[in-house]
């Protein structure tokens, strides 16, 4: 089944559960969404209510509700940990990963984030700024930073515009991307948790006041997904100073439902990162040696 995101962002609305149907109460009138359609709820705005009843039903059934302020951005996230009768057994697997795979497994995730902003550059330009070459030289752990080069020649290469810059604190395009990165974020959180791994454990990214720290490491190479969204509505529009609003996030929070391949296998993205984690655990526990990213149609 594909599994929605849902986002809420007008107000007052008052939200609550009824027979497993999440009702949504503005005005007097009354709409329902199954709860079982839901993979991930965003709630971006302060006048919406909630009950907690709706709240356990959704963690329930493993949706995922991202909390925003009042600029549309990502504060907070509400994660399901499943009934996995696994979870403590592979937390303790998780927790005793040797530090050799782990940098084995973080070269994966930068030379396959590389070769999907190398695939991104040639989709819209016909040439990849010999990001595909670098790709190559990625060692274990990427203990020459290979990933940064990468970036700096891709974040170039992709807008063309001397004005850009990556700033996380930019109200510009700059936050568009941040808003589509935190969705694929809480999505790949969730796939971790429904694993019954912990999200907090990484392997690369260590802070111990970031709870997503392996979320922020699998999500890698899905950035450039958002960045090509970004992309073409930056083409559109001629302009680096792109807002965040109900129209330029509808085709972010669509790309959960987007196709990919898994195996040669189809499913809508949201669905392939729990085959990615799953991977992860097999890495884990050395019954495989490569982790399953999904690829887009």
């Amino acid at each position: 089944m594909i599994k929605r995101t849902i986002e809420i962002s007008s107000g007052p609305i008052h939200l609550s559960i009824k027979h497993k149907q999440m009702l949504l109460k503005k005005n007097g009138k009354t709409h329902s969404i199954p709860v079982e359609d839901m993979g991930l709820l965003v709630l971006s705005n302060p006048a919406i209510s909630y009950t907690h009843q709706l709240m356990y039903e959704l963690l329930e059934n493993n949706v995922a509700v991202l909390f925003c302020n009042r600029q549309h951005m990502p504060e907070g996230l509400l994660l399901p940990f499943e009934d996995n009768q696994l979870h403590q057994a592979r937390l303790q697997v998780q927790a005793e990963v040797k530090k050799p795979l782990k940098k084995r497994l973080w070269q994966q995730v930068v030379r396959e984030k590389i070769k999907v902003q190398s695939e991104t550059l040639v989709r819209k330009h016909g040439n990849d700024d010999g990001l595909k070459h670098l790709m190559k030289k990625v060692k274990s752990g990427d203990t020459t930073n290979i990933e940064a080069r990468a970036a700096k020649k891709y974040w170039k290469s992709l807008f063309r515009d001397s004005e850009f810059k990556r700033n996380y604190k930019l109200n510009d395009l700059n936050a568009l991307l941040n808003y589509g990165y935190a969705i694929i974020r809480a999505a790949v959180a969730r796939s971790i948790t429904a694993a019954g791994l912990h999200p907090s454990m990484g392997l690369h990214h260590h802070n111990q006041y970031n709870p997503y720290c392996l979320a922020d490491d699998l999500m890698e190479p899905y950035r450039p997904l958002v960045d090509s969204i970004v992309y073409e509505q930056y083409v559109i529009s001629q302009s680096l100073e792109i807002k965040v609003t109900k129209e330029t996030k509808k085709p972010l929070l669509e790309l959960l439902t987007a196709d990919v391949l898994v195996d040669d296998m189809k499913y809508p993205l949201m669905e392939s990162l729990h085959i990615m984690a799953s991977s992860l655990v097999s890495c884990y526990l050395k019954e495989r040696q490569q982790i399953a990213f999904p690829k887009l149609v």
